[in-house]
């Protein structure tokens, strides 16, 4: 029994003396969610009068960033035929100027101040804030089963001037505000 718990320990030192080069080479949660966060600018829509075709498609992030680096490697990609500008943002106001705004968890105290400031204004916002999307957002990320999901508040998005595409809505965990519940 000794023998194999020792073997069962070296397996493990081996193992753990390579883990840095395995979770190096898979993308972290925010490395997700930075992808996720593009392909949303992919299946929105956006009125022409708040971001006209060939626009530069400002992506923001509203409070303390929690990407590490990952948003600003898409900075200058091309989305809907515009190119994706990155920039982090410390107030409301500057929100504003933004397309798509990803509400950091920094922000969790002044969530409703920030949703009512946004409502209507053609800003998709995005956050990772646990019952975001419930709570007045535009689409909330959760981490579910060790996956990223998301959650879609239809009548949030449709208030603001946006549209999701039907692809996007038939990926989100739960979609609110229209009569399909959640899967």
């Amino acid at each position: 029994m000794l023998r194999h718990l020792s073997r069962f320990a070296l397996f493990l030192a081996l193992g753990l003396a390579g883990l840095p080069v395995v979770v190096a080479s898979q993308p972290g949660e925010y490395q997700i969610k930075a992808a996720y966060l593009i392909n949303f600018a992919r299946y929105v829509e956006w009125p022409a009068s708040r971001l006209p075709l060939g626009a530069v498609l400002r992506l923001c992030v509203l409070g303390r960033d929690p990407f590490g680096g990952a948003l600003l490697g898409l900075d200058g990609r091309q989305v809907q035929g515009r190119e994706v500008r990155f920039r982090p943002v410390d107030s409301l106001e500057q929100a504003l100027e933004c397309h798509l705004v990803f509400v950091s968890g920094s922000e969790e105290r002044r969530l409703g101040l920030i949703l009512r400031g946004l409502a209507g204004r053609g800003v998709l916002s995005v956050s990772d804030i646990e019952g975001f999307a419930e709570a007045g957002g535009g689409i909330g990320m959760v981490t579910e089963d060790d996956r990223v999901r998301f959650d879609i508040n239809q009548a949030t998005l449709a208030r603001d001037g946006l549209r999701a595409s039907s692809q996007l809505l038939r990926l989100g965990r739960q979609v609110f505000g229209t009569e399909r519940a959640s899967r």
